[in-house]
């Protein structure tokens, strides 16, 4: 029996392929990215790296292996769908005006706004470059192409989903449905772009590659509304629920509550600016109406759907529970 592949120890191989794409060239805007990245301080100087569960970059390699492949070959397609998640997030801090990431200022807050977007439009730019590594690892001319058109398709339908959810915002009349279509798309796009990618460099047999995309593609949304979770009820004086922004639970209990409920929701949500009272009774009536586990339900959901879409002749056991480990074990 093939032995079970650890995260820990993959994500380690994905960040030093990201460190070496990054390390390898030198100017200022390079070490704003290795800050992002959590290696090194505002200073450029090596730190403690900051521990980094890299999953985008783990289930491109879990897919390659479970579909018959080497892992060390698909690390350039593992280190670029992570630098677009990357050049994402820096975006989203821009744009949400976040002054943190994780426990440290975000790169806008450091270097400024327009800078942040140069060091967030230069990550992608490498994505694509890191793709071309794949050529020194014995990958066909023609699978590197088909893997930076994967991406940029990608890449594409993710900013088409920030864009939904962007003026999901302004709307009242936004659907669960609705909400669902913009997170396959903002964030699903890209997971099952990740996995795609890492059977793509392993086999050609398209019923294989389609599988994972599928998986990934449930993976995907299923991460997105784990996160709306963890904002409204993880994270004290989040910005994205100070901000107002239009969550999964929030959708869903606009979608079903009562006129009564509504009302509630309604005397909270159009005031200018929220107080953190303001977030203790919004948790409290999505709690009241059930939308905390209504969210859960969709996640269970999905998961079990991005599980079942690996039953497919050329995928090894072994791979898919290596898959399904690391699904039961996401964030």
């Amino acid at each position: 029996m093939t032995r079970p592949l650890a995260a820990a120890d993959l994500a380690a191989r994905v960040d030093a392929e990201l460190s070496d794409i990054v390390a390898s060239r030198d100017m200022p805007l390079y070490k704003m990215m290795a800050y992002h990245m959590g290696w090194s301080d505002e200073t450029g100087r090596s730190a403690e790296p900051i521990p980094s569960d890299r999953t985008l970059g783990v289930l491109s390699l879990l897919a390659c292996r479970a579909a018959g492949g080497d892992p060390e070959i698909a690390l350039p397609v593992a280190a670029a769908v992570e630098l677009v998640y990357n050049f994402c997030l820096i975006h989203d801090d821009v744009q949400g005006g976040i002054p943190k990431r994780g426990q440290r200022d975000a790169v806008w807050w450091v270097w400024g706004p327009a800078q942040a977007i140069n060091a967030g439009d230069g990550m992608h730019a490498l994505a694509r470059l890191a793709m071309f590594r794949l050529l020194k690892k014995g990958v066909s001319s023609a699978t590197t192409f088909k893997a930076v058109q994967l991406l940029d398709e990608a890449s594409l339908e993710t900013c088409e989903g920030r864009f939904l959810d962007f003026e999901a915002q302004e709307r009242i009349d936004l659907t669960v449905e609705a909400y669902l279509k913009m997170a396959a798309s903002k964030t699903g796009a890209l997971v099952a772009c990740a996995m795609r990618l890492g059977a793509l460099v392993a086999t050609d047999a398209q019923e294989v590659i389609d599988a994972m995309g599928a998986c990934g593609a449930k993976i995907g949304v299923a991460m997105q509304l784990r996160a709306d979770n963890r904002e409204l009820w993880d994270e004290e004086g989040s910005p994205e629920v100070m901000n107002k922004k239009k969550l999964l639970p929030v959708v869903y209990a606009l979608e079903q509550s009562d006129i009564s409920a509504k009302r509630r929701l309604g005397d909270i949500y159009f005031k200018r600016v929220l107080d953190p009272d303001d977030v203790v009774k919004l948790r409290e009536l999505l709690d009241e109406m059930g939308a905390r586990e209504a969210g859960e339900r969709l996640v269970a959901g999905y998961l079990s759907e991005a599980v079942a879409a690996l039953d497919v002749a050329g995928i090894s056991p072994e791979g898919k529970r290596d898959i399904e480990r690391l699904v039961d074990a996401a964030p």
